[in-house]
């Protein structure tokens, strides 16, 4: 039965990775009045959508529409996970969801697995908007769009979350609110940049991979993945398997790849998918998450041959993160975790 759990899971773990899989255009438009009054059209990925009046009742079917709801200081009235058989409500947010729980001000309802939300636990929350994703909630769009207005949008990638967050502001009358949240995006960037230039000259070439052991799956983290993206902004070059434009967020390959790719700075993504499945507390989240990779990393005569290791310029970082929360918040975290990791390493270039 575990194991069965377990391929289940994992499966849900490729399913988001190929949410963001392929790198598409972007086809989200701003809302316009229509003539019979309040209401607005918006076209976004999943058709054009008519939503009359001021939204009160939201619920978001992943956790990059919660950030960018609760970036808009609105609160949802449901929520659906990416990894999910916890039974019961959210009924305390702040120690359920990771990252984001803290700024959820009372308990809302839990609708089940992003990709597989459950009808009727929406149907009995009577919302008045429903946001959700293009490739995980388009066969259920049909249905959703019964229910309430729906609008769905990329997921991963990188800094697709601005197209997100500005149409769905236009439709909850919070344009100022997304202009301000992005351009402390922007400020952030040049922020993160100025701090880590050193390291950025000094090492510029950088390895991101993702894994939860490196004798199972092992994959090469492409520009077009959101915290891929995030390195690119503040300076970095990530390396890839080609010269040529990558087409999708990740790349796999067998770990016997690694010393060929060795660069600078190597940066591991890392997840624990049972752990994720059964969240309880999220207290020493990241450390449960790294836990395992860290392990492997460490014991793996391959990626201990890399000159990386050897020099102790290898850095951890949640999958969760960059699959997770491609997003406002997901930003922060992740320009803040870099600061903290290399910034020790800009101190001892400077020094040098």
């Amino acid at each position: 039965m575990r194991g069965i759990l377990r391929l289940l899971l994992l499966s849900c773990l490729v399913l988001v990775s190929i949410i963001g899989c392929h790198h598409q255009p972007t086809n989200v438009s701003f809302t316009h009045r229509t003539p019979a009054g309040d209401c607005q059209t918006v076209r976004h990925l999943g058709g054009e959508t008519k939503v009359c009046g001021q939204p009160q009742r939201i619920v978001v079917l992943n956790p990059k529409m919660l950030d960018i709801l609760l970036s808009l200081d609105v609160q949802p009235i449901g929520y659906a996970e990416i990894f999910s058989n916890r039974r019961g409500d959210f009924d305390r947010p702040q120690e359920q969801i990771p990252y984001l729980g803290d700024r959820i001000t009372q308990p809302i309802a839990n609708l089940g697995m992003s990709s597989n939300p459950s009808l009727e636990a929406i149907i009995r929350l009577k919302p008045d908007l429903i946001l959700g994703d293009i490739r995980g909630n388009q066969p259920q769009y049909g249905q959703l769009s019964q229910i309430a207005p729906t609008l769905l949008f990329d997921y991963v990638g990188n800094n697709k979350w601005q197209d997100s967050l500005q149409a769905i502001a236009q439709v909850l009358g919070r344009t100022h609110h997304a202009q301000k949240i992005i351009a402390e995006h922007d400020q952030q960037i040049a922020i993160t940049r100025q701090i880590l230039a050193p390291v950025v000259k000094a090492y510029p070439k950088v390895l991101m991979v993702s894994s939860e052991q490196l004798n199972s799956a092992i994959n090469i983290v492409t520009p077009l993945d959101f915290c891929g993206g995030l390195l690119e902004d503040i300076g970095f070059k990530l390396t890839t398997l080609s010269i040529s434009e990558p087409k999708n967020i990740t790349q796999p390959i067998s770990v016997e790849i690694l010393p060929k790719l060795d660069a600078d700075l190597i940066i591991v993504q890392g997840h624990n998918i049972v752990e994720l499945s059964k969240i309880k507390n999220i207290n020493n989240f990241a450390k449960t998450q790294l836990q395992s990779i860290k392990k492997s990393w460490h014991t793996n005569t391959l990626a201990q041959s890399l000159s990386a290791s050897k020099k102790n310029r290898v850095y951890f970082i949640p999958t969760y993160i960059c699959l997770g929360l491609p997003s406002p918040s997901g930003t922060q975290i992740t320009l803040k975790t870099l600061q903290e990791q290399l910034s020790p390493l800009a101190k001892k270039v400077n020094f040098d």
